[in-house]
C-alpha cells in the first residue's frame, strides 16, 4: 500500500485535472441559435400540456403504462405480481424486459442503464439498484430510453427513475411494509413523514435479504495444450441481495423556493455461488483416458459500506417562472470488498485445489450542478447548465492459491496488484423545449469533456483526455382523430469501468476466469423511437419502433485457457443494430376485468471485428399477457403469461421459453391494510438453456429455477392528517424533471 501511496502522489502532481478545453465561443453560439430557432416559432397555441401528453385511463381505472414526451411511467401499484418484491419485477410488466436466471434485468437486450431514485442517483448501480427498493414503497417507475441532453450520457438503453410514494397532506404519514417467502426472503421497511405547511421531515430504513435459487447442469469439453477434458456438472446455484440501509432528509418549498438535504448510508452484502459435482474424464495424446469425480464449492461476495448525502436548491426567480437551480450530491464507499473463493474437493472432503482473491476498494464520487431556465414566451423554455461529475478509487487485488503438498494457501508476491483510478467529467448543455399549435418538441446539444486516469504499478497505466458531443431531440404531435405520435433521438456511450479495465485474472469459479483489458475503448450509441398512441373507446393501443446502433460493442469473448479452464477476455467485439418493434394493448372487456397484451420483436445484427467474436444476425421477442380482475370493492386478483423467444448470446445460443405468475391483493381498514401473496413461476416451466460453440471449447447449460417461489406480504400506512392542510405545503408529485449530476 505505501507503493501505492507514492504513486498516487506522483501521479496527481504530475496531472492538471483542471486543465479543461475552452469551448465558451462554441457553447455560446449554440444557444443564440436554439434561441433564434424558437423565437421564430408561432406564439398560438392549440392545446395545452396536459391535452398534449395527457395519461389515458380506461373507465375511470387508472392505465399500467401511461407516457409523455420522453419516457413511459409504470403506475406500480397496478402490478400485483410485484407484491413483496422490488423495482425489478415492477419493470417485468414491460415489454422487451427479461430476468436471467441470475436474477439480473435487462431491456431490449441490454443490462447497461442508470438507476435514480426520486431524480437523484442511486448509491448502488444496474440490478442490484433496482433490488434495493421495495415496490411496496414505489408510486411509479419512469422509464427514458432516449435522454434529452441535460442528463447523464450513460447507459445505451437509458434511464430508469424509481419515483417512491410521498406524503400528500399536512400530518403524519406512516408506512410499514414487510415480506417473507419459501425461498427464504425477508425483507422490512419503514418511513415516517411529517409535514406542516412548506416544511417537511422524512425518515426511514429498509433491511432485506433476497434470495435468488436455481438447480444448475453444464456439460463442457474444453481442449488446451493437447489434453481434452470432458466435465458434466450437477448442483445447485444462488445469488442474495442483501441492504440495510437508512434514510433521512429535510425539504422547504413556498412556491419560490425549493430546498432538499438527502442523507442514506449503510450497507450491502451480495453474495453468490454454486455447489456442484463434477464428472471429468481427461485425455491426454498417448495416453487412456482418466475419470475423476470432484465436489467443487464456489463462492462469491462483494460488501460495500456506502454513505452518500445530496443538496438540491432552486430559486423562481419570478411569476413567469425563470429559475435557477443548484445541485451537489457526494457519495463515500468506505469499505469495500469483493471477495472470490473457488475449491475442489474429493469424495472424502480432501481439498485437492482451492484460490482465494481479495480486491480491497475505497471510492468516492462527488456530483455538482448549476442550472438556469429562461421561459422567454409562455409554452417555450431554454435551459443552460453545467455539471461536473468526478469519480475516484484506489484499493489492491490479492489471490492466493492452495498448495497439495504444504496443505495450505500459498501468497505469491507476484499476484499482488494495487490500483489507482480516476474519471472526471466536465459538460455544459443547452436544452429548449417549446410548443407550436399541435406540435410539442425540445431539442439540446451535451458536451462532456472527460479526463480518464489509471494505475497499476504493477502492471500498466492510462491516461486519456477526450471531449465529445451528445446532441437529443424529442417531437410529439396530436390530433383528435389520428392520435399521438412521439419522436426521440439522443446518443449515448457505456464508458468502461475499472474493474473492466484490469488485467490481471480473477476467477468466477474454478472451471471459468475473466480478464479485463486496458485497452478496452468506450461503445458509442445512436438511439431512436418512434411510437403511436390511440384510444378506441374502451381499448388504448401503442405502438414503437426503435433503433439502437452500437459501434466499439463490448462484450466477452469465451476462450480456452488450460486443460478444463476456459477465460472470458473483455473486448471491443464489433459494431451491431438492435431494431424493433413493441406493441401494447389495454382494453376492459367487463367492469371486473382489465386485459393488457404486449409484446416485443427486435432484430439484432452484429458485425464482429475482433478475434474470437461470431457475427450474428438473429430475432428474437416476448410476448407478455396480463389479466387483472376486480373480485370484489377490496379483492384484487392477477394472472399473468410470459414468453421469452430464444435469442443469440456470445458464441452461442439460447432457447425460449413460457412462465406463469398468479397474484392476489386483499385490503383491510380502508385501505390502510394490504395483504398480498404472488406464486412465481407456477406450473415451473421456468428454464434456462444454452449453447456455446467455438474453437476448442464446446458447452451446453441447463438451468432451471427452484420450485415453488412464494411471496407473501404485508403492508400498513397510517395517516393523520392536520385539521386544516395549510397553504402552500410542498408538492406531492415527485416527477424526474432534470435534477441530473
Amino acid at each position: 500500500m505505501l507503493s501505492l501511496q507514492k504513486n498516487i502522489t506522483l501521479h496527481c502532481k504530475k496531472k492538471n485535472y483542471l486543465d479543461m478545453p475552452h469551448i465558451q465561443l462554441r457553447l455560446t453560439f449554440l444557444l443564440l441559435c436554439l434561441v433564434s430557432i424558437s423565437l421564430q416559432a408561432q406564439n398560438k397555441s392549440e392545446l395545452s400540456d396536459s391535452t398534449m401528453m395527457q395519461e389515458v385511463s380506461i373507465n375511470g381505472q387508472r392505465q399500467r403504462i401511461s407516457y409523455r414526451l420522453d419516457r413511459q411511467k409504470i403506475d406500480a401499484g397496478q402490478v400485483l405480481t410485484a407484491q413483496g418484491g422490488t423495482a425489478l419485477d415492477v419493470l417485468r410488466a414491460v415489454a422487451g424486459v427479461v430476468v436471467d436466471a441470475d436474477g439480473n434485468l435487462s431491456y431490449r437486450g441490454s443490462q447497461n442503464f442508470m438507476v435514480y431514485v426520486d431524480g437523484k442517483p442511486s448509491p448502488l448501480s444496474g440490478t442490484e439498484a433496482l433490488q434495493m427498493v421495495g415496490a411496496a414503497s414505489i408510486k411509479d417507475i419512469e422509464i427514458l430510453t432516449t435522454p434529452s441532453a441535460k442528463y447523464k450520457t450513460d447507459g445505451d438503453v437509458g434511464i430508469i427513475n424509481i419515483v417512491t410514494r410521498r406524503s400528500e397532506t399536512d400530518g403524519w404519514d406512516i408506512a410499514l411494509n414487510g415480506t417473507a417467502s419459501t425461498w427464504g426472503t425477508l425483507s422490512l421497511d419503514t418511513k415516517v413523514n411529517y409535514r406542516t405547511g412548506h416544511h417537511n421531515f422524512y425518515a426511514g430504513g429498509q433491511g432485506s435479504d433476497i434470495h435468488n435459487k436455481s438447480q444448475f447442469e453444464q456439460e463442457k469439453t474444453t481442449s488446451a495444450k493437447g489434453t481434452t477434458v470432458t466435465s458434466f456438472a450437477d448442483g445447485t446455484r444462488f445469488r442474495d441481495f442483501r441492504t440495510f440501509v437508512g434514510q433521512g432528509g429535510y425539504e422547504f418549498g413556498n412556491g419560490r423556493h425549493y430546498l432538499n438535504i438527502d442523507l442514506q448510508g449503510g450497507r450491502t452484502i451480495n453474495p453468490r455461488g454454486g455447489d456442484m459435482v463434477y464428472n471429468t474424464t481427461t485425455t491426454t495424446d498417448g495416453l487412456p483416458p482418466v475419470s475423476n469425480v470432484l465436489d467443487s464449492r464456489d463462492r462469491y461476495k462483494l460488501t460495500k459500506k456506502l454513505f452518500q448525502t445530496s443538496i438540491d436548491y432552486s430559486w423562481k426567480l419570478n411569476e413567469r417562472g425563470d429559475e435557477i437551480s443548484l445541485s451537489s450530491r457526494f457519495r463515500y464507499d468506505r469499505f469495500s470488498e469483493e471477495y472470490t473463493e473457488s475449491n475442489m474437493f474429493d469424495l472424502n472432503g480432501t481439498r485437492q485445489e482451492g484460490t482465494r482473491g481479495y480486491e480491497t476498494e475505497h471510492h468516492w464520487d462527488c456530483d455538482g450542478a448549476l442550472a438556469y431556465k429562461l421561459h422567454y414566451r409562455p409554452t417555450g423554455t431554454l435551459e443552460v447548465g453545467y455539471q461536473y461529475t468526478t469519480y475516484s478509487e484506489h484499493g489492491d487485488y490479492r489471490l492466493c492459491y492452495w498448495d497439495l503438498a504444504q496443505q495450505d494457501f500459498v501468497w505469491p508476491e507476484d499476484l499482488y496488484a494495487p490500483f489507482y483510478y480516476r474519471r472526471q467529467t466536465h459538460s455544459e448543455y443547452a436544452q429548449v423545449n417549446d410548443r407550436i399549435g399541435p406540435l410539442q418538441f425540445d431539442a439540446g446539444l451535451r458536451i462532456d469533456h472527460v479526463i480518464d486516469d489509471m494505475d497499476l504499478p504493477t502492471i500498466t497505466s492510462r491516461h486519456r483526455k477526450y471531449t465529445e458531443f451528445y446532441p437529443s431531440t424529442h417531437l410529439a404531435y396530436t390530433t383528435e382523430k389520428a392520435g399521438t405520435f412521439t419522436l426521440g433521438y439522443s446518443r449515448r456511450t457505456n464508458r468502461p469501468g475499472i474493474w473492466k479495465l484490469e488485467p490481471y485474472i480473477t476467477y468466477e469459479d474454478y472451471h471459468t476466469r475473466i480478464v479485463g483489458n486496458p485497452d478496452l475503448k468506450s461503445e458509442y450509441i445512436h438511439s431512436m423511437d418512434f411510437s403511436w398512441r390511440k384510444t378506441f373507446g374502451k381499448t388504448n393501443v401503442t405502438a414503437t419502433i426503435y433503433a439502437r446502433r452500437r459501434k466499439g460493442a463490448v462484450d466477452y469473448v469465451r476462450r480456452a485457457y488450460d486443460a478444463g479452464v476456459t477465460l472470458d477476455s473483455i473486448v471491443n467485439a464489433g459494431n451491431g443494430w438492435r431494431k424493433g418493434l413493441e406493441l401494447q394493448v389495454t382494453t376492459k372487456p367487463t367492469k371486473w376485468w382489465q386485459l393488457t397484451a404486449n409484446g416485443d420483436l427486435s432484430l439484432h445484427n452484429f458485425r464482429a471485428k475482433c478475434e474470437g467474436c461470431i457475427s450474428v444476425h438473429s430475432t428474437t421477442g416476448t410476448v407478455g399477457l396480463i389479466n387483472n380482475f376486480r373480485l370484489a370493492k377490496n379483492t384484487s386478483l392477477q394472472f399473468d403469461g410470459h414468453y421469452v423467444g430464444p435469442k443469440h448470446i456470445s458464441q452461442g445460443w439460447e432457447t425460449g421459453y413460457v412462465y406463469f405468475d398468479l397474484a392476489a391483493r386483499q385490503s383491510l381498514l380502508k385501505g390502510k391494510l394490504q395483504l398480498g401473496v404472488v406464486a412465481h413461476d407456477i406450473f415451473h416451466t421456468a428454464r434456462y438453456h444454452s449453447l456455446r460453440s467455438m474453437a476448442f471449447m464446446d458447452s451446453e447449460t441447463w438451468v432451471r429455477p427452484t420450485y415453488p417461489n412464494i411471496a407473501f406480504s404485508i403492508s400498513y400506512r397510517f395517516r393523520q392528517p392536520t385539521a386544516k392542510a395549510k397553504a402552500g405545503a410542498l408538492s406531492s408529485d415527485a416527477e424526474f424533471v432534470g435534477k441530473d449530476f
